[in-house]
């Protein structure tokens, strides 16, 4: 029979038998058909009425056969709807472990179909077949074992039955680290995701010994901060190595949830631990400090501080061959010196430099002190004793620009770890000064008080920002705009993006507009389908920095999502749009929506990055910049280096900026393109003639290729893997210094310390080293610029005339005849002067081998101390030593703050002693006399008063 069906050449034959009235004609000639459907479903097609009246016939006995045989059909002829609506009636017939492409593209299909349908507001209505082939699949999947793929499908239909089944029947253990890492973050609906962490916690919680750090990560989440202070006094109260590891989920809470969560539980454990005796004090302290942050940052200026490799001829190089009497020229320096040294405690450029420091003028001496918030981030205990000099004294202004920018250093110095104390003088600078230079101070202040609550949610600050906004000041209102979306940022505060919308309809002013469209993206931040609505209603808006605002919202509602959605409307706008800033926003917002998938972004862009429009190209350098930061793509970097030769000057600026995110903390060994593009940058800033905005971009690169002394990388996830939420709008906010300069300041706030820090059960760092297995001048610092050395005048050949000549040569023949003697002497001499030596020189071939020996045993392994830098793409040759003294509580991970466990308790400990003094002003004299490295002392900048 097999044979017979082979040798066909038409189905004719076999289509008239359907229309035989005896039944067993019917039925032969429907499972002949359905066997060569492959080969002749063109001449089938014909005859596929006739099909669907027997799958129509109630009394017929086989309608299930005529129902495949119609499905088989429409799949060929690509109707995937009709092929899945008689594929649902092949009952049985419709085998799910067939191989075929037909039986692989309808399943799909009918996922994606019961996809869309539990997703939709009346999920109710479903086939019950359509269901059960779902769940035909769900067993097939079970049987096999494949728990992952369940996973993926259980979450996106929404059937949190089947994905706890699945937690339950595989390695729970490992499934809910997956879950938890890579699934959950991708989930569009809030309310779904909601709805699968309180599952996590649930499935959690049954083991006997729960994994707390994941439990509390749940319910950060969540935003159950009561019940993760339970927790965390619960675990203080027991053994040592519970408060262990109480103190590692605090530093995690620190690292990956909002300011708004961890003062939350800070406030929490506080109650929770009123009635804690003497002994259980201290770490209760301990954990509201870390929580806090304060430990955190304390860790990391020491680390920075102390492994500060800044090269400061690159700086002095800059500063000299840019014009400092041009603003653009003065801010880039300014942004260079601010990267190079952000963090690190040290201004010794600016002590060095006093007369360009003092050719800053109006908002040039604005982005001059607010430098000083970005080199001293993180000096949350001196902040004011470090800004003292530059900040207004009796609340009466004498120097706007300077005391508007130490407002706003102050915020950059707290950032996301705002106290009380320093909110509310930002908040009373907002209504105490009055006149004529009112709103350049209150600039200041209100990104400073915005960048010090970054998502506190406290209504008290936004109320005061909406007051600085509705003044209608442009200067003000601007930053009062940008306030308020970091104050709320995350939130999806219906009445303050209500209020923020009509006011962007009323106001005329663009900057407050532009300003406006920002904070709003901000305040949606993580929000995904929540902020649909009001995306649709800002793209049918004719003003288009309304449209623009729309960009900025998708990019921030779905940031690190890799949504399709979201990607599909940002490359619609890219393509249509009539305004170019939205055209080159949306291509920008491709790499913050991809930024866990940076693979897929050099392929998107790279047709847009040729784009006729310099917007768009610009566009799609930045966002490779994003996506692609601190990972070195080799092909992002083939995309990025043709555009620095780009004709468009700003195109320029923007493909430097790109490649100095990419190839930050990348050496010559590891990438041999650093060194040319450090070049590249170095010939754009000595080229006269050059623009001075691709100049701006060069110097600015520098700057952030070498960032933090080169301790630090572009972070915008954490070292968990979790979006960082500051990071991310830190970015954006960077994004804008297209329109305003001191925005620039805010690339700080994604700027991640790349370190091994471990410390102890009191919170210090003892001296241990981890091995490292791989090749150790990939993961060195880049050689420093040597200085050009000054040469010595050489001197100028003597004329000879010919007459000379030929006395000379008439001598050396002379002399001739005595020259066999004198090399008979000169052989003796030399023969009896010759050095005695103990062992005969090496040969050529054992010099080789021998070198080959010693670099194979000296590169291939090497110790990393602690409180040194470790690259994340370090990481994974990293690997703890057995039987080494201290072991990490989170085996997890070895890069960022790690708490250890001593298992030698008794012995004494040695750790590394801290350089940074308690009171940096105050002990600066004191630190001369023991000779310890310590950070310089405070001064004043040399500036005139602006009136």
């Amino acid at each position: 029979m097999t044979t017979q069906v082979e040798a066909l050449t038409s189905a004719t034959g076999l289509i008239s038998l359907l229309d035989e009235s005896e039944r067993e004609l019917q039925f032969y000639g429907l499972s002949q058909l359905n066997a060569v459907a492959d080969r002749f479903w063109a001449e089938i097609s014909d005859a596929i009425s006739r099909i669907e009246i027997l799958y129509e016939d109630e009394s017929f006995p086989h309608r299930e056969l005529a129902a495949l045989l119609a499905s088989k059909i429409y799949f060929y002829l690509g109707e995937f709807d009709d092929a899945l609506n008689f594929a649902l009636g092949a009952g049985k017939l419709f085998d799910l472990d067939d191989t075929s492409a037909y039986v692989q593209t309808v399943v799909n299909h009918a996922i994606d179909t019961y996809i869309a349908r539990r997703s939709a507001e009346d999920s109710q209505d479903i086939d019950s077949r359509l269901e059960a082939i779902v769940e035909r699949m769900f067993e097939r999947c079970f049987e096999m074992n494949e728990y992952v793929q369940v996973i993926g499908i259980a979450i996106e239909t929404r059937r949190l039955d089947v994905l706890e089944r699945a937690l339950a029947s595989g390695d729970t253990t490992n499934l809910l680290a997956y879950v938890q890492n890579e699934c959950v973050d991708l989930i569009s609906s809030i309310a779904v995701q909601e709805q699968v962490q309180e599952l996590l916690f649930k499935v959690h919680m049954q083991f006997d010994s729960p994994n707390y750090e994941a439990v509390c990560l749940c319910l950060s989440k969540l935003n159950n901060p009561q019940k993760t202070a339970e927790i965390l006094s619960m675990l203080v109260q027991q053994d040592q190595d519970k408060l262990l590891s109480a103190y590692q989920i605090a530093f995690d809470l620190n690292a990956n949830a909002t300011q708004e969560f961890t003062k939350a539980v800070v406030s929490e454990f506080s109650t929770t631990n009123d009635e804690a005796s003497d002994g259980e004090s201290l770490p209760v302290d301990r954990i509201k400090s870390i929580l806090s942050g304060d430990e955190t940052l304390k860790l990391h200026l020491e680390f920075l501080f102390r492994n500060n490799k800044t090269d400061m001829t690159i700086l002095n190089q800059t500063c000299k061959l840019l014009d400092s009497r041009l603003s653009l020229a003065h801010n880039a320096t300014t942004f260079a010196n601010a990267f190079m040294h952000a963090g690190t405690t040290v201004d010794n450029f600016l002590r060095d430099n006093l007369e360009w420091l003092s050719r800053a003028s109006s908002w040039s001496k604005f982005t001059a002190t607010a430098a000083l918030g970005v080199i001293h981030h993180g000096q949350v205990k001196h902040g004011f004793n470090l800004l003292q000099p530059y900040l207004p004294e009796d609340k009466t202004s004498v120097s706007p620009f300077s005391e508007g920018g130490a407002f706003f250093a102050l915020g950059l110095i707290h950032a996301r770890h705002g106290s009380e104390s320093v909110i509310s003088y930002l908040q009373d600078a907002l209504i105490s000064y009055q006149g004529q230079n009112a709103d350049i101070l209150q600039h200041g202040a209100c990104l400073g008080l915005g960048t010090a609550g970054m998502g506190s949610g406290n209504e008290d600050t936004s109320n005061s920002l909406m007051n600085v906004l509705f003044a209608d000041s442009a200067v003000s209102g601007e930053a009062a705009a940008l306030g308020l979306g970091l104050i709320m940022m995350g939130s999806n505060h219906e009445s303050t993006l209500m209020a923020m919308l009509d006011y962007a309809k009323e106001t005329k002013h663009e900057k407050i507009i532009r300003a406006l469209s920002v904070g709003m993206g901000l305040i949606m931040f993580g929000r995904k389908q929540q902020a649909d609505t009001l995306v649709a209603k800002l793209l049918d808006q004719e003003d288009p920095l309304l449209r623009l605002g729309a960009v900025h919202m998708i990019t921030m509602a779905y940031c690190g999502t890799g949504d399709n959605n979201a990607i599909r409307k940002l490359l619609h706008l890219a393509v249509s749009d009539v305004k170019d800033d939205v055209r080159r926003a949306a291509v920008t917002g491709l790499g913050f929506i991809l930024l866990r998938s940076p693979e897929q972004v050099p392929r998107m862009v790279e047709l847009l990055s040729e784009s006729f429009n310099p917007h768009v190209r610009v566009g799609a350098a930045l966002a490779l910049g994003i996506a692609c930061a601190g990972t070195g793509s080799k092909a992002a970097i083939s995309i990025l280096e043709p555009m620095l030769k780009d004709s468009v000057d700003f195109v320029v600026e923007g493909a430097s900026i790109a490649l100095a995110f990419i190839l930050i903390q990348r050496n010559e060994a590891y990438e041999p393109k650093v060194a040319e593009i450090r070049k590249r940058f170095a010939s754009i800033i000595e080229n006269k003639s050059g623009e001075g905005v691709a100049k701006f971009g060069a110097a600015v690169s520098q700057g952030i290729i070498d960032a933090g002394g080169r301790n630090v990388t572009i972070g915008l996830t954490t070292n968990d893997g979790q979006l960082n939420a500051p990071a991310c709008v830190g970015m954006l906010l960077f994004t804008q210094f297209w329109y305003w300069f001191p925005l620039a300041h805010f690339l700080a706030l994604s700027f991640q310390p790349t370190a091994l820090i471990a410390v102890n059960k009191d919170l210090k760092t003892p001296n241990l080293e981890v091995t490292c297995n791989s090749r150790k001048a990939l993961y060195a610092y880049p050689p420093n610029i040597e200085q050009p050395v000054a040469q010595a005048p050489t001197k100028v050949a003597t004329a000879v005339l010919s007459t000379t000549a030929k006395a000379r040569r008439a001598g050396k023949k002379m002399a001739g005849s005595e020259e066999p003697e004198l090399k008979k002497e000169d052989k003796g001499k030399s023969e009896d002067t010759r050095m005695d030596v103990d062992e005969p020189p090496l040969s050529s071939d054992s010099k080789s081998s021998g070198q080959r020996k010693n670099r194979k045993q000296g590169t291939d392994t090497f110790m990393v101390d602690n409180g040194t830098r470790l690259l994340p793409f370090q990481e994974r040759f990293m690997k703890w030593p057995s039987g080494a003294r201290y072991v990490p509580v989170k085996q997890s991970r070895i890069s960022g703050v790690l708490v250890v466990r001593d298992t030698t308790p008794g012995e004494p400990e040695d750790l590394i002693e801290s350089v940074l003094p308690d009171d940096p002003v105050e002990d600066e004299q004191g630190s001369a006399e023991d000779g310890t490295l310590q950070p310089p002392e405070p001064f004043e900048y040399p500036f005139d008063n602006d009136n």
